[in-house]
């Protein structure tokens, strides 16, 4: 009997890539390849980044989870089996230290707790390997078990559709032969597949340059990826992509990409490499550093703590928008906290912000003359002023304001798609209605014969 009655598994994994190579999604298409006769999915694949701030993350901090209907005898096999895999997959380096964690039925409410401060903070490896000792069925780790701590944030976050926005994404994946190798594309095709299918399909081309988005730089094993709103969608965007190259998998993942889920979680605490959302008042004029970057300075309305605050130049137009902010300017500021130890400050480096009041600014010029129409010039500290033409004097003039037309408005600010991070809402999402359930459809992922 206990043979065949079922058992819900939640796995989740991470930090099995590096910049090297490998990629943390491929080694799921290999687990998922390698039990998929056995198991039932009841969800597809999790993509989770967890947050950005992090320093020893690879690239977009993503980590995998995987819920699944198992045989009750088969459960030990197949986590051994998942093990060998993270073991033979993982890219070795002094950074990489792959973690894997599996619960059975209910993820209980600490691991759903610890996904939430995930998305925003740090979380010590001691308190994952703490955790992953008390409510983990089966845990493995490899090095320092950092990976510990994104395996926990992929169960814990379910993405649950009555709680949660979500967002999917197609990966494809290259043949072994080709890794390394300039990735071989017609672009055309992804130009007609993102006109054809926005809104359902967000992020594939940048806005301001119309450069394509969808194909990394890397040497890792992903051909190219696409992100939108419905698995279907995203079946029907990779048959009209045309490839030069052979593919050798794809798979769908369901995802907290594009969702601001981080933002929905942070508040105003300023801490080293933490997520924030709060109110700022502008204190301080822009000011320009070497490279195009923008800083500016303002206080914490919620703890008056003074701040810096960082537009980087590859955002371009969000970054020249926020070098129209002046003092007593109000903005709800969206990024990560970095503590500069050489200036004993913290600084905001913006992931996106809403304006939300403007300040009126005016510019003050010298009165004209009453008589010859002159324009005149102070005639000292507190005497008012004088005509150079005419001689004409008035110790009770007063100069001249004039308000200042603002090259701002009150609108939320987002970088260009370039320049986003990946947990980032781009505008595209604003106008597509919220999911409220998953479609599972059947073809979610394959092989394809060598």
């Amino acid at each position: 009997m206990t043979q065949k009655r079922e058992i819900v598994l939640h796995i989740g994994f991470d930090d099995t890539d590096s910049l090297k190579g490998s990629c943390t999604t491929h080694l799921a298409t290999k687990i998922i390849e390698q039990i998929f006769n056995r198991v039932t999915f009841i969800d597809y694949p999790r993509l989770i980044r967890n947050n950005p701030n992090v320093p020893w993350k690879t690239r977009g901090n993503g980590a995998i989870g995987l819920s699944i209907k198992a045989k009750e005898g088969e459960i030990i096999e197949l986590t051994s089996e998942i093990k060998s895999l993270i073991e033979s997959y993982y890219q070795p380096d002094e950074n990489t230290n792959p973690g894997l964690v599996v619960i059975k039925d209910e993820v209980p409410e600490i691991i759903k707790q610890f996904s939430k401060r995930a998305l925003i903070e740090v979380i010590s490896i001691s308190e994952a390997k703490e955790i992953a000792s008390k409510y983990c069925f089966s845990h493995f780790f490899i090095g320092n078990g950092r990976g510990l701590i994104g395996g926990l944030a992929a169960i814990g976050n379910t993405l649950d559709p009555l709680k949660e926005d979500f967002t999917y994404e197609i990966l494809t994946y290259r043949l072994p032969e080709n890794y390394g190798t300039k990735r071989r594309l017609e672009e055309e095709t992804v130009y007609v597949m993102d006109s054809k299918l926005s809104p359902e399909v967000f992020n594939n081309i940048d806005e301001e340059t119309n450069k394509i988005l969808i194909c990394p730089a890397g040497p890792d094993p992903v051909f190219y990826g696409i992100r939108g709103e419905e698995a279907d969608k995203l079946l029907e965007a990779m048959y009209i992509v045309k490839s030069k190259e052979p593919l050798d998998s794809f798979c769908i993942f369901r995802t907290n990409q594009g969702t601001d889920q981080h933002f929905n979680y942070a508040d105003h605490q300023i801490e080293d490499f933490r997520v924030f959302n709060g109110i700022i008042r502008i204190t301080n004029k822009p000011r320009a550093l070497i490279g195009g970057h923008i800083i500016l300075q303002g206080k914490i309305e919620q703890s008056e703590k003074l701040v810096d605050l960082a537009a980087f130049e590859p955002s371009k137009s969000f970054k020249r928008k926020i070098n129209n902010l002046l003092p007593n300017d109000r903005i709800l500021a969206y990024g990560g906290v970095k503590y500069k130890k050489e200036f004993k400050n913290y600084t905001i480096q913006l992931e996106k912000c809403e304006v939300l009041t403007i300040s009126n600014h005016y510019v003050e010029s010298s009165p004209y003359c009453p008589k010859c129409s002159k324009r005149m010039t102070s005639a000292g500290r507190n005497k008012g002023h004088k005509c150079k033409n005419c001689g004409f004097k008035d110790s009770n003039t007063q100069k001249i304001k004039t308000k200042i037309d603002r090259e701002i408005q009150t609108e939320l600010l987002i970088p260009p798609a370039q320049a986003q991070r990946h947990l980032v809402k781009p505008h595209r999402r604003y106008s597509v209605k919220r999911k409220k359930s998953i479609e599972f459809i059947e073809n979610w992922w394959k092989k394809y014969p060598k």
